[in-house]
């Protein structure tokens, strides 16, 4: 594991494998272990120099418990840092779900830092939820820590024995503050519009955010949307053997590996 220091907090992350730069980014909940554990790792390694990043409040990067610190536009930064950190100049890169909201608002504020950006089940439109149900949910993660959401995401379907005891290991008073951090965002549809870099947008036609992914995709002239039949939000991560065939494809035509 390595770390760099970005405005006081620890950003940990790996790198693996050998080729031009990829950087990984998982969701909510998640931490860089999921890309090993999912497959994405030893499926890309052969042909990628890796950057595995631990989001702000995740694996072995810090925990603040304030929201201040996890805004979008400041994991962003994260991950600039650790790009100028390992000496990458410009990269590919692949989001899932939160992970790819960082990705898309990486897109928009810096550019000319990638190559090319997938991001799955993940869209660049506003998010303007009720003041009161994400305080209910952040409560929830303080009073109760995660066991409700590992229930609740279970319900909606299979979830791999190694994600559940990734989001066991998390500290629920972190994910509280990122609750409430990133439950308010302006969208970059409008900076994306103008962009060259080529974006595959992921989502499974289950997603209860398509609508806003189906939007990022219509604003956004140089990105493409897949679409996953019968599946749900979660499958754009975890169903690698539809979303690798449609990646790999993506990242070579576009002049990575």
């Amino acid at each position: 594991m390595r770390t760099v220091r970005r405005d006081g907090f620890r950003i940990a992350y790996e790198v693996v494998g050998e080729g031009p730069p990829l950087v990984l980014v998982h969701g909510f909940y998640g931490d860089r272990t999921t890309w090993r554990s999912g497959g994405h790792v030893d499926a890309l390694a052969g042909g990628y120099r890796l950057i595995l990043i631990d989001a702000l409040g995740h694996g072995g990067s810090d925990t603040p418990h304030d929201a201040a610190p996890y805004r979008i536009d400041r994991q962003v930064e994260d991950v600039v840092a650790v790009l100028d950190a390992e000496g990458v100049q410009r990269t590919a890169y692949w989001g899932a779900s939160m992970g790819g909201v960082i990705g898309l608002h990486l897109l928009a504020r810096y550019p000319e830092r990638l190559t090319c950006l997938v991001a799955g089940g993940a869209h660049a439109c506003d998010v303007d939820a009720d003041p009161a149900e994400v305080e209910a949910e952040a409560e929830l993660f303080r009073g109760r820590g995660v066991a409700p959401f590992v229930d609740w995401l279970e319900r909606q379907g299979t979830m791999p024995g190694w994600m559940r005891e990734v989001i066991l290991a998390a500290d629920p008073q972190a994910l509280a503050a990122l609750t409430t951090a990133i439950s308010r965002r302006r969208g970059v549809t409008g900076a994306l519009a103008g962009t060259d870099v080529p974006v595959l947008l992921i989502a499974g036609d289950g997603d209860a955010r398509l609508d806003e992914i189906r939007r990022t995709a219509e604003a956004v002239p140089s990105a493409r949307l897949a679409e996953l039949p019968g599946c749900g939000h979660s499958d754009a991560f975890l169903r690698l053997d539809l979303v690798l065939p449609l990646v790999r494809p993506f990242l070579e035509a576009n002049g990575v590996g």
